[in-house]
This record gives C-alpha cells, sequence and structure tokens, in this order.
C-alpha cells in the first residue's frame, strides 16, 4: 500500500501512456480479455465473490492486523514485516501483526502481512529450492 497521493492529470495519463505505450498495450489487452471472462464467468457471480473475498480480508485483517490495516513502515516492529522504501519515492505502507498471535495464527498472518520483495523470495524458494541464485 502506498501513502495517499493524487490522480494523474489527463494530459500526464496520456503522456504516460505513450511513454509506455508498450505496457499499455499488454494493459489494454489483458484489461479486455478480464471482461470478456468476466462476463463469461457472470458479472453478477463475479461482484458476489469479490464482495466475499473483501469480507474475509476485512475479517482476516481484524484478526491479524495492529489497527486493522496498513501502517507507516517505521510503526512496524518486525523488521521482516518492513517494506522496502525506496530512496526519494512515496513512503510505502505495511502491516503490523497484532501482539498476543498463537504460533499458527503468528504465522498465518505474517505471510499474508509480508512485503513482495520477502514474498518474491518465499516464492522463489518454494518454486526452485533454496541455492536458486536470488537472495535469500
Amino acid at each position: 500500500a502506498r501513502a495517499a497521493a493524487r490522480p494523474p492529470s489527463a494530459e500526464r495519463s496520456r503522456r504516460l501512456r505513450a511513454w509506455n505505450s508498450l505496457d499499455w498495450e499488454l494493459y489494454s489487452h489483458f484489461n479486455r480479455s478480464f471482461w470478456r471472462q468476466a462476463r463469461q464467468f457472470g458479472l453478477a457471480r463475479l461482484s458476489r465473490e469479490a464482495a466475499e473475498i473483501r469480507r474475509r480480508r476485512q475479517e482476516l485483517a481484524g484478526k491479524c492486523l495492529r489497527g486493522g490495516g496498513p501502517v507507516p513502515a517505521q510503526a512496524i516492529p518486525d523488521g521482516s514485516l518492513r517494506p522496502f522504501q525506496p530512496p526519494g519515492g512515496e513512503k510505502i505502507l505495511g502491516f503490523a501483526l497484532k501482539d498476543g498471535l498463537g504460533r499458527r495464527e503468528r504465522e498465518l498472518c505474517g505471510r499474508m502481512a509480508l512485503p513482495e520483495l520477502p514474498y518474491k523470495d518465499l516464492l522463489e524458494r518454494r518454486q526452485f529450492g533454496p541455492t536458486n541464485g536470488s537472495a535469500a
């Protein structure tokens, strides 16, 4: 999660699309593909299932997270859960786990709160083994 930022102007969006035209074409292709598949799946069904996922996420956040949502990285006592902060960039928010979680809850909640780079490393280790040449 990122700290609140204002959306880009229409002109800036246009320039970004021109600059990133190949990325924009990929996005557009997969966006059309998604909505085609969503219609086949059923928009009402998709809406119901998305609402259920949001409900479960909110329930899990209430069970696992201190404050129930994202917090600034410096407010996260567990260093392994602090997201990378790019120099000079916007501040990336992360998640602090509640105190007093049992071992199993802490493991589950910790996996859910893991920032993207450590999560990527975890997936690589599980997929390719511990000596795949990436960061440990």
